[in-house]
């Protein structure tokens, strides 16, 4: 007779450990599979509600969608460094938190991999210059570039090559807070509430399935961020030498990014028209909450102030509204045409 799952021991995994248990939810949860996703639910539905919209409706879905695709290909790229930096001394020795970072790389990659289809087979009249990967010589989506979104991927990438390539506690916080609190649990979270009241609009069944399936994901990575920068505030806290700091660099990175956050909060939203109401204000308010949640609720940081992030917010808000994101979004498409064109 089989053992009873009650009866089952592991040895050296320690199956109490939040990290484990993130881990197991990945395996349970995390293994949706992207191309049967579209096979199963049909892209015909989408095209249809698609090319109902008129140009400006699309225009606000396609900026949403760019910094998606471009967001979920950087931190895919950067997973491999997360899985190195959490391996580091700084820690203590976890297999069960590399465990869960090697979930994260793949889910990382399928939401790349479902944006890639959705959008060559439902918004590519949008996206005409897309096909160039940023590693064979491609550039982001021009309407990525033209945010604060794709400064902050770019970012992410410094940070996470730091952290993983020999950087100290306070680098791993940085480039912690910017991945799992500015990226994911900001700006993606964000897009998920941008998401919901465009849909009310222009109900994209397909699309909308594959979001629930990335926030649920995404989830788990930020509870798993928040796990790696609790550890190293309590050795903070505990007076450790070389963690001083940290909750510092964590506020610092946390301010940085918030403007790149509202920035792009504007430009998909009342830089375009906000014809499918998503409300710009709504949509700060949002972030500033989940802000809150993190970094006061979770974190406990004592290095700033509610204050003094919403008036970060504000300060982007008032430069947002300047930018000629048209312009930059033609400067850019004119680079993409030339590299397309071997130039």
């Amino acid at each position: 007779m089989d053992a009873s799952t009650d009866q089952i021991k592991a040895g050296r995994i320690d199956t109490d450990n939040t990290y484990y248990e993130l881990y197991q939810k990945s395996v349970e949860l995390g293994t949706w599979d992207a191309e049967k996703l579209m096979h199963k639910v049909g892209f015909e539905e989408d095209r249809e509600v698609w090319n109902s919209l008129d140009d400006n409706e699309k225009e606000q879905w396609a900026r949403l969608i760019s910094y998606f695709i471009d967001g979920e290909h950087a931190v895919a790229q950067d997973a491999r460094r997360i899985m190195k930096t959490v391996s580091s001394p700084w820690f203590d020795r976890s297999i069960e938190k590399e465990m869960f970072a090697s979930a994260l790389a793949l889910e990382e990659a399928k939401h790349t991999q479902f944006f890639d289809l959705y959008l060559t087979n439902v918004m590519v009249d949008k996206f005409p210059q897309y096909e160039l990967d940023t590693r064979r010589g491609g550039i982001q989506i021009p309407r990525t570039e033209a945010c604060g979104a794709g400064e902050m991927f770019e970012r992410q990438g410094t940070l996470q090559a730091q952290a993983a390539d020999g950087g100290d506690p306070t680098d791993i916080a940085r480039a912690a807070t910017n991945y799992h609190i500015g990226v994911e649990g900001i700006l993606a979270r964000g897009g998920y509430f941008a998401k919901n009241r465009m849909m009310q609009e222009a109900p994209l069944k397909l699309l909308n399935k594959g979001f629930q399936f990335i926030s649920t994901d995404e989830g788990r990575h930020i509870t798993f961020g928040l796990e790696v920068l609790n550890e190293l505030i309590e050795k903070e806290r505990d007076g450790v030498p070389a963690y001083q700091g940290v909750e510092n660099a964590i506020w610092e990175q946390a301010v940085e990014d918030i403007g790149y956050i509202t920035d792009t909060a504007y430009f998909i939203t009342e830089s375009v028209g906000d014809p499918l109401d998503v409300d710009f204000d709504e949509l700060v308010n949002r972030g500033a909450r989940l802000a809150g949640d993190m970094m006061f609720d979770t974190l406990d940081l004592d290095a700033g102030s509610a204050t003094e992030f919403m008036q970060a917010a504000a300060d982007a808000m008032e430069d947002a509204q300047g930018s000629d994101y048209e312009a930059v979004i033609e400067k850019y498409d004119h680079i993409y045409s030339a590299k397309m064109a071997g130039d």
